[in-house]
């Protein structure tokens, strides 16, 4: 169960990051789940690495 809140939270992130036009294309939001998943970091950290 623990789980799959991480991943409901982690989902609810990345849906507001797209609301707010942080995430602008689909191999930007590709890159950062791949990333989320692998390395369980914070997606806002991974948004500016992708904007870089």
């Amino acid at each position: 169960m623990r789980e799959q809140e991480k991943y409901k939270h982690m989902m609810k992130k990345v849906i507001d990051q797209t609301e707010n036009h942080k995430i602008q294309s689909s191999e930007e939001l590709i890159k950062l789940l791949i990333n989320e998943l692998t390395n369980g970091t914070d997606i806002k950290g991974n948004i500016q690495t992708l904007a870089k």
